[in-house]
């Protein structure tokens, strides 16, 4: 055919356990002997070579404390013949080993803890407005609870025959109700009280769309707290140095030390 054949070519294939790719099983037969079974995407990869090309491999598995960089001297230092498994191509690594194309694709990953369940806060739903801005609605609210019922205490039949307290209770209630955006169980009666009312309506879609984005903000901010998108949070500091976990002689590794995060 003109090409090199590995047809009955005994080659000593490197593996390393790396769940799916390369699973190690330990199985006893029926004499109590205990003997190490591998399975995975890369075994069924190797028993496809083996019938489609004739090679007869030799396995060797790789040492649980050995590396990906360490794994791939072993080609180039002559231990193995290939290695084959999930593997990163680096510039660094093209300088030792050849590659062959990829059989599946794969990239980096930053993997975090699910975000906490945000802590029940009581006096959460003030918080979209200061401490100052509430007592300012509240003097808003009585004063115009007073000022609605000096102006209406006398032609409107709803505070009407009415003691002076009662006259302020259901005057603040008009007041608050129409602040809030519900509205009121009565209406003004003269042109000084339909002012005042058109005023509180204003102020009513002032302070409810304010308190809504506010809030909804606040909501947003605490769900999301704690969350990485990517390597730039690293970069900014949101998680110190000394809480990253990088696994040695991985692309990771390599990655993550050209990026200078320190």
């Amino acid at each position: 055919t003109g090409r090199a054949s590995l047809k009955g070519i005994t080659l000593r294939v490197g593996i390393i356990q790396s769940v799916p790719f390369t699973i190690v099983q330990k199985t006893t037969d029926s004499n109590g002997q205990t003997t190490l079974e591998y399975i995975g995407f890369i075994l069924d990869l190797i028993e496809r070579l083996k019938t489609d090309i004739g090679i007869n491999p030799i396995l060797q598995l790789a040492p649980a404390n050995q590396t990906y960089d360490q794994l791939i001297e072993t080609v180039s230092n002559g231990i193995n013949d290939i290695v084959i498994g999930d593997i990163t191509v680096n510039s660094k690594r093209r300088k030792l080993v050849g590659f062959s194309n990829a059989i599946s694709e794969t990239s980096l990953r930053l993997i975090i803890r699910n975000t906490p369940d945000a802590n029940v806060d009581l006096f959460g739903c003030s918080k979209p407005f200061t401490v100052k801005l509430w007592i300012l609605i509240l003097a808003t609210c009585i004063a115009s609870g007073i000022l609605m019922c000096i102006i209406e205490r006398k032609d409107n039949e709803n505070l009407t025959d009415r003691s002076v307290s009662s006259q302020l209770a259901l005057s603040m209630w008009y007041t608050f109700a129409n602040m809030v955006g519900y509205g009121a169980d009565f209406s003004a009666s003269n042109a000084a009280g339909r002012l005042l009312t058109s005023g509180l309506y204003i102020l009513s879609l002032i302070i409810v769309a304010s308190y809504t984005a506010n809030l909804a903000s606040d909501l947003t901010l605490a769900k999301s707290q704690f969350v990485i998108s990517g390597i730039d949070d690293l970069k900014s500091g949101k998680v110190p140095p000394s809480r990253i976990g990088v696994r040695v002689g991985t692309v990771g590794e390599a990655y993550y030390l050209s990026q200078d995060i320190f």
